[in-house]
């Protein structure tokens, strides 16, 4: 998973219109079982984290897996 990891991380994250919403800076792992459970994303400057719908945390938006499209050169997400 370390290799994943480092391979993805940095990467845009875009969504459903292909807008950029950030940067993925980090994963959340749920500790009993390893997998990922969440995306931490640095989000552009010019959007206001209360309007989305994902929890804020550390100055990060905190994205669940399953709100993920899919994983290519960008983060897709579903909307």
């Amino acid at each position: 998973m370390a290799i994943f990891a480092r391979e993805i991380i940095g990467r845009d994250v875009v969504d459903s219109h292909l807008e950029r919403l950030g940067e993925l800076k980090d994963l959340v792992f749920d500790s009993p079982t390893g997998t990922v459970i969440a995306l931490k994303v640095a989000i552009e400057g010019d959007i206001d984290p209360s309007k989305l719908p994902w929890e804020l945390s550390d100055g990060f938006v905190q994205i669940p897996i399953d709100e993920i499209h899919r994983v290519a050169a960008k983060i897709h997400l579903k909307r």
